[in-house]
C-alpha cells in the first residue's frame, strides 16, 4: 500500500487553505505528542513517528513555494479520470445523412420562397399604409394653411369662421365685419388680459387675445 501524501497525513483536502491546514496540524500534534503517551513501548514509538510525519507535512504545506512544487510532484487523479474527447473532423465536407423526413418537391419549393413572399407582402403593406397616412394628413394640412399663412399682430382685425377641421381665424381689413381686434398675441397656455376673448390657433402654441368690435 502506498504511503499517504502530506494532505492525507494531516487529513485535509488538496484545495484546503493554509489556515485549515494549520488547524489540522495543531490538532494532530497535540493528540499525538509523545509526552501524552506511555514512557516506553510501541505506543510511544508510534506517537513519535506520527509527530515526525505531521511535522514534515506541515513544513512543506505551510510554505507556498514548497507546497506548489510538492503539488506538481503528485499524480493528478482528476486528470487521469477525465475521458479524452474526440474532436470532430471539420475538414469533412460531405453532406449530412438524411434525417428520415421526406417532403414533396412542391412543398420544398414553397418553403424556399416563403421568406421572399413574406418580405414582399410586408413591403407592399408599408407602402399602402404610408400612402393612406399621407392622404389622411392632407385635409388637415390644407385646413391649417389659412391660419398658418396669416400674420397676426396687435391691432389687426380677424374673423373667426368654421373650417373643415374646426374654427379658423382669418385676418381681414377693419372696415369689414370682423369677430374682434387683436389686443395681444400670447404663448399658450398664458392667459389673455381681462375683457378679452381667447382664440387658440391650430399650432397649439399661440393664443389670440381679441377685443370685440363695436
Amino acid at each position: 500500500m502506498a504511503d499517504p501524501n502530506y494532505y492525507e497525513t494531516l487529513g485535509v483536502s488538496r484545495n484546503a487553505d493554509r489556515e485549515s491546514i494549520r488547524k489540522a496540524y495543531i490538532a494532530i500534534a497535540r493528540a499525538s505528542h509523545p509526552d501524552r503517551q506511555a514512557s516506553e513501548g510501541k505506543r510511544r514509538s508510534a506517537a513519535e513517528a506520527r509527530i515526525r510525519a505531521v511535522n514534515t507535512a506541515w513544513n512543506v504545506l505551510s510554505d507556498p513555494t514548497r507546497r506548489r512544487d510538492y503539488d506538481l510532484s503528485l499524480p493528478d487523479p482528476v486528470r487521469k479520470a477525465t475521458p479524452q474527447t474526440t474532436r470532430p473532423d471539420l475538414s469533412d465536407r460531405r453532406p449530412p445523412p438524411p434525417s428520415g423526413i421526406l417532403v414533396p418537391a412542391s412543398t420544398a419549393v414553397l418553403w424556399k420562397w416563403l421568406p421572399v413572399v413574406v418580405a414582399v407582402l410586408i413591403g407592399v403593406g408599408l407602402i399602402v399604409g404610408s400612402a393612406y397616412a399621407t392622404s389622411q394628413d392632407e385635409p388637415k394640412s390644407s385646413s391649417n394653411g389659412a391660419t398658418a399663412t396669416q400674420t397676426f399682430t396687435k391691432g389687426s382685425c380677424v374673423v373667426v369662421t368654421p373650417g373643415p377641421s374646426g374654427k379658423v381665424a382669418l385676418v381681414v381689413t377693419c372696415d369689414k365685419l370682423s369677430s374682434g381686434v387683436i389686443d395681444s398675441v400670447v404663448q399658450t397656455p398664458r392667459p389673455c388680459p381681462p375683457l378679452t376673448t381667447e382664440f387658440q390657433l391650430f399650432d397649439g402654441k399661440t393664443t389670440l387675445c381679441l377685443v370685440p368690435t363695436q
